[in-house]
Formats: C-alpha cells, structure tokens, sequence
C-alpha cells in the first residue's frame, strides 16, 4: 500500500496515469465493479451519476443500509466500495455515524485488501478507528462531501488504484490511544442517557472502572476538571461537546 503524503490526490491522478491504470484493472477483471452506499437517494443517484461518467464501462451497484451493503459486497466483490458514514443498519432506522464505522471495521476485517473511498459529512468520526486504518492494506481515499464532483472523482480514482491518503482524519495527538469501551461509555451515557451505575452493568464491570473511563477520556480530550469546575463548568458536558467535536460521538 503507497502513502501519500505531502502530495495533492490530483498530482497522483493525472489523465494519462488515470487512462492507464483503468486498463490494468479492466486486463485483472472482466468489468470494473464499483459499489456505492449513502441512504440519501438524491446524493446516491447524483454520486452514481458521476461514477458512471467516469468510469462507462462499470457496473455501480447501490446501497442505502449497512445490511444491504454487506449482500451485495459478498454478491458482487465489486473494485471499490464508496462510503458515507451516516447509514442505517436496516431501512426504517435512523442513520448513525457508528452504524457507517461499525460496518466499515468489519469490512476491513473481512476484506483486508479491499479498495474503500469514504464521501460523507462525517469524516471526523474515522478517528475512532484510526488504527485499523492505518493499518488497512487497500487503497484507502476519504473525500467531504461538501468538496467538488472533480475532487471526488480524483479521490475515488486513487482508492481504485491502491492508494491511501489519510490526512483528513485529524483530532489527537500522534499515538493516542482510543479504548473501544471508553467510546462505549460515551454512547451508552450520551445516547441511551444511562448513569455510571447502570452502564457498569451493561459492560459488566464495576462502577470504579466506569469512573476510571471517565478520567482516561478527560485526559485524551484534554480537558482539566478543577479548571473547568473552577470555571463554573458542568465536566460531562464538557466531555459531550468535545467528544462530538473530535468525532468520538455522534452528533
């Protein structure tokens, strides 16, 4: 896997780099296969559209649900997967950023080498699985969706062809570490309005160790109780503001 750093995605995907790549890929399989998930039928139809500009040959597959997703990856094993965080699970559900990250780390756990470009509004809630990321052996693009057809389409080109360009994902320090229960203390506490005790109970440890949370979360958002009960603040909407900020927590 090539990382780019310091260079622009456009440098990377010029026309003539971008023509000859796509016959490489069309001598290794018999059609390019391109799967698109966004539960919002006018950007999944506008973002097919675009797809199949460029690419006239593919055949794009859609998605509006996690599940769904899921099918037809295993249907079609398509190229690359277009992905937009904010997904049901199941249609009728509320979209959820954690719905988006739950599928896309087990997609990377599945599909080690699958080729992913991310468009969504949500970018920052990749910092949860950084390390996966990281550590992720496909092409790997991430795009906001408020940036242009061009610019996305040169991103998309560069997943397609193996590349990963991570430098969106921004937040923590290097080498910080995210504790998969520390983020479900926050879910569990900010989303389902559960105290310390009660989501002692869900996980099945001990009250201390909730608390302990607490304290390991405060301490990678940086935030300082006696500064901010001094200042007046309330420390766990401090927390919520933050985490929402850093993308920890959904907004």
């Amino acid at each position: 896997m090539v990382f780019l750093q310091g260079a622009s995605t456009s440098s990377v995907s010029s026309t003539t780099n971008w023509y000859s790549s796509m016959v490489h890929l069309l001598k290794e399989h018999d059609t390019l296969k391109i799967l698109l998930v966004d539960d919002f039928p006018t950007t999944l139809d506008g973002t097919k559209v675009n797809l199949q500009r460029r690419y006239p040959d593919a055949q794009v597959f859609v998605s509006e649900t996690a599940l769904d997703a899921f099918r037809k990856l295993e249907e079609h094993q398509p190229n690359l997967l277009v992905l937009d965080l904010s997904i049901p699970d199941v249609l009728g559900e509320r979209p959820r950023e954690k719905n988006g990250i739950r599928f896309l780390k087990s997609v990377m756990v599945a599909l080690p080498s699958q080729n992913i470009a991310i468009l969504s509004s949500n970018i920052q809630s990749l910092v949860r699985i950084r390390p996966e990321i990281d550590s992720h052996r496909g092409g790997f693009t991430i795009t906001d969706k408020s940036s242009s057809t061009y610019d996305m389409l040169e991103r998309v080109d560069a997943a397609l062809r193996g590349y990963s360009d991570t430098r969106e994902i921004k937040g923590f320090q290097p080498g910080t570490e995210l504790k998969p229960e520390w983020l479900e203390v926050l879910n569990l506490a900010f989303h389902e309005g559960l105290q310390d005790k009660a989501i002692a109970e869900k996980m099945h440890v001990q009250t201390s160790t909730i608390r302990h949370y607490w304290k390991k979360l405060c301490d990678v958002l940086e935030i300082y109780s006696d500064v901010e009960r001094k200042d007046g603040k309330n420390l766990r909407t401090r927390i919520e503001i933050l985490a929402k900020e850093k993308g920890l927590l959904d907004r």
